[in-house]
């Protein structure tokens, strides 16, 4: 599969001009095999990269297995990239087919568990924790914290991978709707289109358990 068919137009995740030309300068000696330059690019795009695996295969160690092979892909075959400056929509594009390819030898069906963050940082929270605490107004004011948490992670569950992807890179990422449109080739009214509909979706799911507490 042809990984640099999956990038999109425009820069990379929201970097000023000078930013920018700090990226160009990484790919370019990335290209050149400096190896410190491709740590940096690694420092700046595993977090994303892991919470886009996740968010496909639902199982951290297939995650990090698939982020590893993606950066080892990147390495060997960044003279195929010809615009620097599209180098994490070039490399999520990676990332998303190897995770799709082990979903489908495995035939595993796309997750988005609430133990999200345990596949990027350690983190104890849950993604289901995150989103609930930023969906505003909150209708699970009244529930039991554990319901909450089992209530959103159901209700992400019935959500497309790209918008679950989506709500993963802005609530556990803070990343922002350009940053997001750039790694996953999507406008950022696209993104935040994306993100008011999932808002409402979970909102309308879940209101009738909070209904049902009062």
């Amino acid at each position: 599969m042809d990984e640099s068919a999956q990038s999109s137009p425009g820069t990379d995740t929201a970097l000023t001009p000078d930013g920018a030309d700090a990226l160009v300068d990484l790919v370019r000696r990335s290209q050149r095999k400096d190896p410190s330059a491709f740590t940096e690019l690694i420092r700046r795009y595993e977090r994303a990269a892991l919470s886009i695996a996740y968010t496909s295969l639902g199982d951290a160690d297939r995650a990090g297995d698939v982020v590893q092979d993606a950066f080892v892909r990147a390495w060997e075959r960044l003279g195929d990239l010809n615009e620097p400056d599209r180098f994490g929509a070039w490399f999520c594009g990676i990332v998303r087919n190897l995770a799709t390819d082990v979903r489908r030898r495995l035939r595993l069906a796309p997750r988005s568990e609430t133990d999200v963050l345990a596949a990027s940082a350690g983190s104890s929270e849950s993604l289901g924790v995150v989103i609930e605490d930023r969906l505003a107004p909150d209708p699970l004011d009244d529930l039991d914290r554990r319901e909450q948490q089992r209530l959103v992670g159901a209700a992400l569950d019935e959500l497309d991978e790209t918008t679950r992807t989506v709500l993963v890179l802005r609530y556990y990422d803070d990343q922002s709707s350009k940053e997001i449109g750039e790694l996953l080739g999507l406008s950022p009214a696209a993104v935040d289109m994306r993100l008011s509909r999932a808002r409402q979706q979970l909102r309308q799911k879940l209101a009738p358990a909070a209904a049902s507490t009062t």
